[in-house]
């Protein structure tokens, strides 16, 4: 019936749906098409002949609704809008990201207090700690505190004459949080 992919009869499928939809085979997503087509009144070769600027990128799945609603004189229908309590106020949306929470306890909330110590912590202490392999808290202090959460970590390179307070000899690293 038609030479689409599977993948894009799930991008149809999923912008008359106004929600993301996959499913297992090439004919499930037609015969949902089929019946998407059927309550429109529209023939399914109609309905697919709109979708190429969907499938190319040039339309969003709000504007091909719209134009499908421009061409054939029908609505499609929209997902549900979520009912508010009179007093209730949507709040604006915001293009910027929410600030994370920390929570209490975790091994990452338990490194931050380490590191926020006067001292800091080396990554001998902190994988210690956190029962954590040395590689796996050098990439958490990369990851999760630097790139994710933003936080600004220093280091300093300690050269030592003897044993040092944890039994190495030469030179350790001590990392430090900066306080905001």
């Amino acid at each position: 019936m038609t030479d689409l992919s599977k993948a894009q009869l799930n991008t149809i499928l999923s912008a008359l749906d106004d929600q993301p939809r996959n499913p297992n085979t090439k004919d499930a997503a037609l015969r949902a098409i089929v019946r998407h087509a059927e309550r429109l009144g529209l023939s399914v070769e109609d309905l697919l002949a709109t979708t190429a600027g969907l499938l190319d990128g040039r339309l969003s799945p709000k504007a091909w609704r719209a134009e499908i609603s421009e061409r054939h004189d029908e609505v499609l229908p929209q997902p549900p809008a979520e009912t508010l309590p009179d007093d209730a106020a949507p709040e604006p949306a915001s293009d910027e990201p929410k600030p994370r929470r920390q929570r209490e306890g975790t091994k990452q909330a338990r490194m931050i207090a380490m590191l926020k110590r006067p001292e800091g912590a080396t990554v001998e202490q902190l994988a210690e700690a956190l029962n954590w392999a040395r590689h796996t808290c050098r990439g958490a202090m990369a990851g999760a505190l630097k790139k994710k959460l933003g936080l600004t970590i220093t280091t300093e390179r300690v050269r030592c004459v003897g044993p040092n307070h944890e039994g190495a000899r030469g030179s350790y690293t001590v990392y430090r949080l900066l306080a905001d």
